[in-house]
């Protein structure tokens, strides 16, 4: 989960599908949360910054991120 103001990161493919009305504007998007709910990127980042206390309950969260490996390729 971003901080309150943070971006979220949704770069993985399962975000992308057909137009729907976004939960958040009502205006069509191609974007679904985790849960599958169409919202903007820019909408759930806009909503968890006015949200904080339920932003903790994980609506809109990121993608997992990757581990990083050190300079010999191990996590």
């Amino acid at each position: 989960m971003p901080v309150p103001g943070g971006l979220l990161d949704w770069r993985d493919s399962s975000h992308f599908r057909w137009d729907a009305p976004c939960t958040l504007c009502r205006t069509p998007t191609p974007l679904r949360s985790h849960a599958g709910e169409p919202v903007h990127k820019a909408c759930a980042e806009a909503w968890l910054a006015d949200h904080p206390v339920e932003a903790r309950l994980g609506r809109f969260v990121s993608d997992p991120q990757p581990k990083r490996r050190d300079d010999n390729g191990h996590a």
